[in-house]
């Protein structure tokens, strides 16, 4: 299963990226949103996105709403939030946005797995 990361913090994406990879996943790695969301245009396979909240360029919500927007992508793509913002109100506009779900920093690696899980099981559908 293919999982992009979008994350702009250097630590974070390297942490995150060899996780999964460790874990079994086909990993593309971007720095910010517009580069996330250029991986997603120019390809055609089922994604599960880890979306960070805040990146420069293109925040993570605006890449899950154009994900959201498109058709072609939005079927194929289970969109996982991560973030340090855990007001409600947040959470709702994440869910609004079109996350599948939430996550936030920092993460427990055994909730992130259960999430990834989650997401390859609601794609295999």
């Amino acid at each position: 299963m293919k999982v992009l990361i979008a994350e702009d913090e250097p630590i974070s994406n390297l942490y995150l990226k060899n996780t999964l990879v460790r874990w079994g996943y086909e990993v593309v790695s971007t720095k910010n949103g517009s580069e996330a969301w250029e991986v997603l245009r120019g390809s055609n396979p089922q994604w599960i996105a880890i979306l960070d909240w805040e990146m420069p360029k293109m925040k993570g919500i605006e890449v899950c709403q154009k994900i959201r927007a498109d058709s072609r992508i939005s079927t194929g793509t289970y969109v996982i939030l991560i973030t340090g913002r855990d007001l409600d109100e947040d959470i709702e506009m994440g869910f609004k946005a079109g996350a599948d779900d939430y996550l936030k920093k920092p993460f427990n690696n055994q909730i992130l797995k259960a999430k990834l899980e989650t997401a390859r099981r609601a794609l295999n559908l």
